[in-house]
Parts: C-alpha cells; sequence; structure tokens
C-alpha cells in the first residue's frame, strides 16, 4: 500500500450515497479543533478533524466514549457549553462557514437546515408540553405558518415516522421510549432539513424498536434526500445505516472510508480492535478479544499516535510521530505509520495473545485463574415454578371505594417455571418490559414473588426474612446494569468491596484486605493495590463494572444475577467483562443468570436461553437450539432485529410490527398475537385490536367514514354508526389491513346503533417440549416439531 496526504475534498464525499466524486460536499468541516477550557489548561476534544458529507450520503463517527465524537457534531452546530469553544479549522455547509456567523444567521440555519435528533428523547422532549404544540412551536420558530397549517404538517410527519396522528395531543410521559424517539425524528423533520445529525438515537432503545427506528430513518432519509451524520459506538448500527464511516480515537480521525470495506478489511489496528471486541450472532463462538487500556488524556496528549499506548504494533517512531490521515488506497484513508503491514496485523490482532502484551504493558494483566473447583453438576441449583410478581396499581379514592372495581396490578410475572443448574449460564433475553430483571431481582430476593415457588439448593425461599435472608444471599449476589450508580461515591473501592465481608462478618483487618485484592485482581483489576484507595469517580465505567464484580464475587457465591452488565459499556471492553463471567462459570463453577436483550452477547455466554414477553417464557432450551431454530414467532423477531456487523451480511430492514403492550391490561390469549405476522384465528384476537387497526389505517388515511364512535368493553369492541353497511365494509378493511384472521376472528352482531364484535376470551398457550430441554409456547408449534 502506499500512501499520500488526503487531498481537500477527499475521503467521505467521494464515497457518497446518492453524489458521486464530482458532487459538492453538503457539509465540509476541515481541521476543526474544539476545546474545553479547564483550570488545568485546554482539553483538546477535537484536535484536527475534516468532516466531509455529499448531499444524500450518511456518515458515521465511531468510537468509544470520550473520543470526540459527540464533540465533534456539536462542534457543526455549535452547541457547546460555556466553556467550550472552535479554536480553529472551519465549518463548511451548503457554500457557508458556520464558524463565522453570527448568533442569528446560526439560529436560522439550526433546525431549518441542520437538524439533531439527541440520544434521550426523553430529555429532548418538554414534559409539561404536549408532542404536537412542541412540533408547532419549532415550526412556527422558523416558519410563519397559522397553527392550523403546523398542526396539519405535524400530522404529516407522525404519518410519516408511523404514529397515529391522535397521539398529537399526548405528553411525554404518555408515550413509550419507541414512540418518543420517534416524535423526536418527526420534530427533526418538520423543516425539511438537509443534513440531520443523530447523537446515539437508538441506544437507550430495545433492539426491535431500534431496528424499526433505523429502518424508518433509512426510509426517510432515502425519500426526502437529506443527509445523515450519524454518531454511534454500535459498528453493527453503522453498517446498517451509513455510506461511510470515520473512526474516532483521541480527538483525531484514525480511519475513513466506505463502511463495509472499513470493517471487511481495517487499516489501522484501533479499527481492528473494535471489530474482533464486537460479538455477533453468526460469529459468537469466536473468542471476543478486548482493548486493553483506556483513551488518552486529551489535557496532555500524546506527541506520537493516539492509539499508540494500546497499540500491540507501536514502535518508537508511533509514540514520538504523530501518523497523518492519509489515502492508503482510493476512498480509503488511515492515519498509521504501517498500512502495508495492514493484512498481517489483521491476522495477528483476531487473537487475544496479541492484545495480552499490551494488557501486560499497561499493568492489567490476565485475570487471575484458578484450576475448575469441579464439574458441573447435574442437578438444578435454583428452580423456579410458576413465578409471579404483580405490582399493584395505585387507582383514585373514588375508584377503590367502589367495591365492584376490579383490582388493577403490573403483570411483571405471570406463572414463571424453570431450572438452573450447577455451573451454567442462563440467558434471559427479552425486550424492556418483557420481565427480565424483575425475575433476576426476585430470584436473589430483592423482590418478594406475589405467587409461585422458588428453591435454591433444594430448599424455598421465597418466604425467608431477616438472618435467614440475610445467609441466602451470602451464596446469591447480584450485578446491576449500571455501574455508575450501584457504587458509593463516598467509599474507597477497598471499602466497596470489602463490605459484604463486613456484613457476613466472613473476615477483617489483613484477611479482609486480601481477599478484597483477590476479588479484584480475579475481575481484571490488576495490580489491585493501585485501585484500592480510589474512589468510584476515579474509574472508567468499564473499571467501575468490574469492582461491582468483584463486589458480588468476593463472598465466593454459587449464584450470580448479571443484569445487562455490559449494556453501558464500551465495545472494546464489554469483550472482557463476557470472558470474566465464563471465566467464573469454567473455574469456579458459579451458576449464571445472564439478563439482555442482545441476543449475540447472550449467544457468546449462555448455555442456555429462555426468550421472555410480558411476563411469561415463550421459548426455553440449550442456546445454540433456541437460536438456530427460532420456533416462537417472538424468539424470530429478536434474531431478524440484531443488527449485524460482518460487513458480507445484509440484513433487510424490519418491518413495523408494533412495540409491548401495557403489562396491565395484558392481552388476550397469546400475548405476542398483536405484533405476530402468524397469528392464527385462535391466538386470542379482541376489541383492542380492532382499534389498533383503526389507528393504523389513521396513520395511512384510509377512509374510515361512517365510523363514528368506538368503545371497548372487556374483549368486544362497540361501534356507533348510521351507516352500518358501509361503517363494516370499511372496518373489515381495515382490520384485514393489520391480519385477516382479526376479521375471521371476530362475531358481528347488529345494534341498535351499529356493531358489536365479539371474540371469545383464550388462554395463553402453554409450554411444549418439541426437543430434550427445548419447549416452545405457541399454537403453531407441538411435540411433533421436535425433529431437524
Amino acid at each position: 500500500m502506499t500512501g499520500r496526504r488526503s487531498a481537500p475534498g477527499a475521503g467521505a464525499s467521494a464515497t457518497a450515497g446518492t453524489g458521486g466524486p464530482t458532487t459538492a460536499p453538503l457539509l465540509d468541516a476541515r481541521d476543526l479543533q474544539v476545546f474545553y477550557d479547564t483550570d488545568a489548561g485546554p482539553v483538546r476534544a477535537v484536535d484536527g478533524v475534516d468532516l466531509v458529507v455529499a448531499p444524500g450520503e450518511a456518515l458515521g463517527l465511531v468510537g468509544e466514549s470520550g473520543c470526540g465524537k459527540t464533540t465533534a457534531a456539536k462542534g457543526v452546530m455549535r452547541l457547546l457549553p460555556p466553556n467550550g469553544r472552535i479554536a480553529g479549522g472551519s465549518i463548511g455547509f451548503d457554500g457557508r462557514d458556520l464558524a463565522t456567523l453570527d448568533d442569528e444567521a446560526l439560529r436560522r440555519v439550526r433546525w431549518a437546515e441542520i437538524a439533531w435528533i439527541s440520544q434521550a428523547a426523553m430529555n429532548a422532549l418538554d414534559p409539561v408540553y404536549r408532542v404536537g404544540d412542541q412540533i408547532v412551536e419549532a415550526i412556527q420558530a422558523h416558519r410563519d405558518v397559522s397553527t392550523a397549517d403546523a398542526l396539519a404538517r405535524a400530522a404529516d410527519l407522525f404519518r410519516m415516522v408511523g404514529i397515529d396522528p391522535q397521539r398529537l395531543r399526548a405528553y411525554p410521559f404518555e408515550m413509550s421510549g419507541g414512540m418518543k424517539q420517534r416524535s423526536v425524528i418527526a420534530m427533526a423533520m418538520a423543516l425539511d432539513p438537509k443534513l440531520i445529525i443523530a447523537d446515539e438515537p437508538t441506544t437507550a432503545l430495545d433492539v426491535v424498536t431500534q431496528a424499526q427506528i433505523l429502518a424508518r430513518m433509512q426510509r426517510l432519509r432515502g425519500e426526502h434526500g437529506m443527509a445523515l451524520l450519524f454518531i454511534t459506538h454500535d459498528i453493527s448500527v453503522v453498517m446498517q445505516t451509513c455510506d461511510s464511516v470515520a473512526v474516532m480515537y483521541g480527538g483525531l480521525v484514525m480511519e475513513r472510508g466506505p463502511v463495509r470495506e472499513v470493517f471487511r478489511d481495517p487499516i489501522h489496528p484501533y479499527t481492528m480492535g473494535l471489530k474482533n471486541a464486537f460479538p455477533t450472532l453468526e460469529g459468537a463462538k469466536r473468542e471476543l478479544v478486548s482493548i486493553p487500556g483506556a483513551p488518552p488524556n486529551l489535557l496532555v496528549p500524546p506527541t506520537g499516535c493516539r492509539f499508540a499506548e494500546r497499540c500491540p504494533f507501536a514502535t518508537d517512531r508511533c509514540r514520538e510521530e504523530r501518523p497523518e490521515l492519509v489515502e492508503i488506497v482510493p476512498g480509503r484513508l488511515a492515519a498509521c505509520h504501517y498500512p502495508e503491514q495492514a493484512v498481517e496485523f489483521r491476522e495477528r490482532t483476531a487473537h487475544e495473545a496479541t492484545w495480552a502484551t499490551v494488557a501486560e504493558r499497561l499493568g492489567e494483566g490476565d485475570e487471575t485463574r484458578r484450576a475448575p473447583r469441579g464439574a458441573r453438576g447435574d442437578g438444578p441449583l435454583v428452580e423456579v415454578d410458576a413465578l409471579v410478581r404483580h405490582y399493584p396499581v395505585a387507582q383514585s379514592w373514588w375508584k377503590r371505594r367502589r367495591r365492584d372495581a376490579p383490582a388493577r396490578v403490573v403483570h411483571a410475572l405471570d406463572g414463571v417455571s424453570f431450572a438452573i443448574r450447577r455451573g451454567e449460564i442462563l440467558g434471559l433475553a427479552g425486550e424492556s418490559g418483557s420481565g427480565k430483571t424483575t425475575t433476576g431481582e426476585t430470584l436473589v430476593r430483592l423482590q418478594a414473588p406475589t405467587a409461585g415457588h422458588i428453591r435454591f439448593a433444594g430448599e424455598p425461599i421465597e418466604h425467608l426474612r431477616g438472618r435467614h435472608l440475610r445467609d441466602f444471599r451470602r451464596h446469591a449476589q447480584m450485578v446491576f446494569q449500571d455501574p455508575y450508580e450501584t457504587l458509593n461515591p463516598r467509599l474507597t473501592i477497598e471499602d466497596i468491596v470489602g463490605e459484604p465481608l463486613t456484613i457476613h462478618r466472613l473476615a477483617n483487618g489483613d484477611d479482609r484486605r486480601e481477599r478484597v485484592v483477590e476479588a479484584l485482581e480475579r475481575s481484571g483489576l490488576k495490580p489491585a493495590d493501585e485501585y484500592l484507595e480510589r474512589f468510584p469517580h476515579e474509574l472508567s465505567g468499564g473499571q467501575r463494572q468490574r469492582v461491582a464484580i468483584a463486589r458480588a464475587i468476593v463472598l465466593e457465591p454459587d449464584f450470580l444475577v448479571a443484569d445487562e452488565p455490559v449494556s453501558m459499556l464500551d465495545v472494546s471492553i464489554r469483550a472482557g467483562v463476557l470472558n470474566l463471567l465464563r471465566r467464573f462459570r469454567d473455574e469456579d463453577g458459579i451458576s449464571i443468570v445472564y439478563v439482555s436483550h442482545d441476543l449475540p452477547t447472550i449467544r457468546y455466554v449462555a448455555d442456555r436461553t429462555a426468550i421472555m414477553y410480558l411476563g411469561q417464557v415463550v421459548e426455553i432450551g440449550p442456546t445454540e437450539s433456541v437460536i438456530q431454530r427460532r420456533l416462537h414467532p417472538y424468539t424470530q423477531l429478536l434474531l431478524e432485529a440484531s443488527p449485524e456487523p460482518d460487513p458480507d451480511v445484509v440484513k433487510p430492514a424490519l418491518e413495523a410490527r408494533g412495540e409491548i403492550p401495557s403489562a396491565i391490561d395484558v392481552p388476550n390469549g397469546c400475548r405476542f398475537h398483536t405484533r405476530c405476522p402468524l397469528a392464527t384465528p385462535a391466538c386470542g384476537w379482541e376489541g383492542r385490536d380492532v382499534e389498533a387497526a383503526l389507528a393504523a389505517a389513521r396513520v395511512v388515511e384510509r377512509d374510515l367514514s361512517g365510523i363514528d364512535a368506538t368503545r371497548v368493553d372487556a374483549l368486544d369492541l362497540w361501534v356507533t354508526t348510521a351507516d352500518a353497511d358501509g361503517a363494516r365494509e370499511r372496518l373489515t378493511a381495515a382490520m384485514a389491513a393489520v391480519h385477516p384472521n382479526l376479521v375471521e376472528a371476530s362475531e358481528w352482531t347488529r345494534e341498535d346503533q351499529g356493531w358489536r364484535l365479539r371474540f371469545a376470551p383464550i388462554e395463553p398457550p402453554p409450554l411444549i417440549e418439541v426437543a430434550p430441554g427445548h419447549q416452545v409456547a405457541c399454537v403453531l408449534v407441538g411435540p411433533e416439531d421436535g425433529g431437524g
């Protein structure tokens, strides 16, 4: 390979999806520098970055937390905090330099020409204003239009993103997470901007909702010809969404080019490390490799290559001389002194031993290993039988006074049963609201079950109290999702990890310290002496999560619940935590429940997997069998929605399947029937499904004339109309558009003021064994499906 300095205009614009090499760039930021002023000096968060986006192109910014992705994007819009400033460079946009515009001129550009989609939709929407009013406000701030016209535009935008326009009157808290994010997308598109900047827009969403939103963004971008600057740490999302990619590290671009080429044959060792650390569904059996160390301190950035400290191939030249971002082959740029060795580097970075040398150099080393404590036992350690967990719903004083008013509850768990063997990892998969976390917390008795039985080592634990409950927790521990919220900020790491030993009176003094050191080193924090006196705020996110794991294993428990332990961590350090869990299983014989909505990580760590939906287990069995056979339609949906980082795999866009229903008023029959493309007339259709069909019809502006009003009565639906025949024809068409079997399941009765649609009550399907240890709860599956 030969390197040559990138010429002006080279890079992303030459790889545009809709433009071409001769297309003038829409965004052309050159040598952009963004600094944050502090008492200790300026933090060089973005230190000379070129961002080039052609009209209609989607450019992804990828990298770990702190690499400068969001700062670069905010710098483009000049949305910086008081201590942030543009320290150098130009921000060319559609023939203007945004870096030189005054505040009023910049205000006219924002939202009208460049729109922003933030990561946390709840924070982007004002909680005390209706969502429709907020869209109207954004439109009228830039356009001289009436409120009626602005509302009509808002209704069109809601239809565009797949929301019933009647929801314009909803407040943000009345919407689901996916609906709020789609509302933010609608708001961003309100003025037909030329460029949308999306900052981790799907990070906080479930995999199914994420897939639906990404598919809708792709379609809308194609229909409206908008350019997209997409910020994320998830390379599979970039692969699905973007035409080209810029990989950032330490405030600089390390590599840039067409997205599939960059991740198929990466040139920079950092890109190679990101790729090898990311789990895929098909590659889950290979060993994941984490990148040791942490990004550099940009208050005093390294003189040479900013990745040199963590690079397994770094030389003295790398440490002393900063490599320029140069064109290696047409359309491919990289900032590496040794691009001609990329083929060799790709081969070597796929092996953990290559990165182990970096870990040793950084003093991290390998985790302390033990000889296996013994073979896995065949008997169950934890047995769960018909577990129920309901939460009462607060009701008004008047409703509480009415004796005939039924008690309303949240059905968090409804009849969950399974067993966990000794030395086994059971994965719990499903969307938010499926009951995964509630299951885990109930198993370690952080919550008390409403009904059902839990046995630990053959002994019931559902009624334990006081000392007996404390003795049980000596053997059962939990690792929580958020390492930033679960560690006491006022305690040192030694006190945090040693606290369980004190509570259970297992060790004091030097003995306590020795056990803390051992737990920290087994959790990958080595040498432990460097961490004992630190406080949580002095650690990175990955280090905090390892402290949380050390606190859980210091008691040497038999059972561990890990609740989404890597969901908030960068991809480069997820692999280390996942490998740690597998090591605890193999060496210590610990039984683990691993909770996640991410099936690739579950396939990587779990021996068996239970798929949960709305408080029930719908499929359970050996992980490979569940993923390969995917017998339940919901399992199939989760797998279809899982993004694929393999550049040679192109997954079709996920068709809209709605969102998980309310856990208060659970659906009739199979709880997944409202989203299932294979639902039969016997799956449990009801009047609420007809109302949902009417809402979907309004989104596409289907003719619903003659349908004056509808009212749900238990499972039935009353339709008020003066045109009975016409209303039935149009209502039937709306129902058939959702699912033909919805029409077949309904029984129509003519009433004085219209129609009554009756539906039969149906019980949820039970789990049926289709193969040894593999059970499915679906009317489409029976024992005869056990073969193949």
